[in-house]
């Protein structure tokens, strides 16, 4: 069986295969570079993670229905949420200091950590999650919907490596002193993105075998 991830990147796409991997599902997992896509990045114009998944799979799905190309589709969209910031940055977790560092070109590629700091400066609550919708869209266009969640909190002070996701610095795990950052493959295989991506799939996988037998 066959999924397009809706994504170019190939760090998320790996990820994808070795879950299917440990699952040992029947599954080949292509990116849309494998599929040719040629339309850019997709606007992510929703109000809602669940809005934004669902919007890029759409995109795909179009793309693939003009180029006879007739796979299920899969399309994430994650965010951290702080509760005392009523849920900032949320939507705008991948873009959060865009505008600041449009402005001032000299600001750190992270400067939305800096920002999410200085919001919470002197504020005890830190309370936080992680949130990943994922959606399956099927060559007919019907979808479905799971997700995944971390609860954690925020750090008073940006952890080392920063890298990418950025927020991985800071945002710490519920019941551990580490942030994400420093989690390990393991502990990271049990985390919202990994959650929500393995429920789909199984899902997916389900839906392909009885089909299968319906048609056998």
């Amino acid at each position: 069986m066959i999924i397009i991830f809706g994504t170019t990147n190939e760090r998320k796409t790996e990820d994808l295969r070795n879950i299917v991997r440990k699952l040992n599902l029947n599954i080949e997992i292509k990116s849309l570079k494998d599929i040719g896509w040629d339309r850019g990045e997709i606007a992510e114009t929703g109000s809602t993670l669940e809005e934004n998944s669902f919007i890029k799979a759409n995109a795909i799905h179009n793309f693939c229905k003009d180029n006879n190309i007739n796979y299920p589709i899969l399309t994430d969209d994650a965010g951290l949420f702080v509760e005392s910031l009523n849920g900032e940055p949320g939507i705008y977790t991948g873009r959060y200091a865009d505008k600041e560092i449009a402005e001032n070109p000299n600001l750190p590629k992270y400067e939305c950590l800096n920002k999410l700091l200085r919001k919470l400066n002197g504020i005890t609550n830190r309370n936080a999650y992680y949130k990943c919708i994922v959606t399956c869209m099927y060559p007919d266009g019907t979808y479905f919907q799971d997700y995944g969640i971390s609860q954690g909190e925020i750090n008073d002070s940006i952890v080392e490596p920063i890298k990418k996701p950025y927020f991985y610095s800071i945002f710490k795990l519920i019941n551990t002193n580490k942030t994400f950052n420093l989690l390990t493959e393991e502990e990271l295989s049990t985390s919202y993105r990994y959650c929500a991506l393995n429920k789909v799939l199984v899902k997916v996988n389900k839906n392909n075998e009885s089909k299968h037998k319906i048609n056998s």
